[in-house]
């Protein structure tokens, strides 16, 4: 599909042998990344931490729709 936002009409016709490489994957790529599974794929703390705090939100919720639902 040629690109019709170029205005180089060069470019309007590229092989798939034209696209650049993409970056490896490398830590250097993100340094504040947190990174959420160790080397062996388990998780580290900081998942944890997210799951807890995904699981306590949804907890809050529940209790205050269940109060706001009850009659009064």
């Amino acid at each position: 599909m040629p690109d019709l936002g170029d205005a180089n009409q060069d470019n309007v016709f590229s092989t798939p042998g034209e696209q650049p490489d993409p970056a490896p994957n490398d830590r250097e790529d993100h340094p504040k990344e947190v990174r959420l599974r160790n080397d062996r794929g388990r998780l580290r703390p900081p998942a944890y931490v997210l799951i807890a705090l995904t699981i306590a939100l949804v907890a809050v919720l529940l209790v205050i729709a269940g109060l706001l639902s009850t009659p009064s």
